[in-house]
């Protein structure tokens, strides 16, 4: 009869060697954690800005398309695309965002509505909105895309 070596092969960890990993891993998410906090507050104000910039060229394209006045109301980080009203009709609600649930992002203005003439100016001419986007732990954070907002729009540093 053949002498066989019963050599025991071991599959698996130890239990150190897997509380060792997870706590490499801990440290690791502790350490990024603070950056994705202030990448996720940035994340969010670029999205309220985003919204308000679709929201102010939706209003320009309508005031074009129909020549004649539309107006884009801000409420809060939502807004709303009027068409006025004449001769004391009710105004005409064209188009609504709901504000924005679950954010952090408030948003301030000088101003809460901006009128749009059929030729696509701002009515009366030359009038602004000067937008102010901020968010707890956010950095200063810069517009994507080609950073520029209509003529009418001017933005705040943050």
């Amino acid at each position: 009869m053949p002498i066989t070596n019963s050599i025991r092969s071991e599959h698996g960890f130890t239990l150190v060697e897997v509380l060792v990993v997870m706590m490499i891993v801990g440290l690791l998410a502790a350490a990024a954690l603070p950056g994705m906090r202030r990448h996720l507050a940035n994340a969010d104000i670029r999205a309220a800005a985003e919204e308000m910039r679709s929201g102010i060229e939706q209003a320009r394209s309508e005031a074009i398309r129909r020549n004649n006045t539309v107006r884009f109301d801000r409420n809060g980080t939502g807004w709303n695309v009027v068409l006025p009203g004449s001769g004391g009709a009710p105004d005409t609600t064209l188009f609504s965002r709901a504000a924005r649930g679950q954010t952090q992002v408030t948003v301030t203005s000088d101003v809460d509505s901006i009128s749009f003439s059929g030729s696509g100016w701002t009515s009366p001419f030359g009038q602004a909105m000067n937008l102010s986007f901020k968010a707890p732990s956010a950095d200063a954070c810069r517009p994507g895309g080609s950073g520029r907002l209509p003529a009418a729009v001017r933005s705040s540093p943050v």
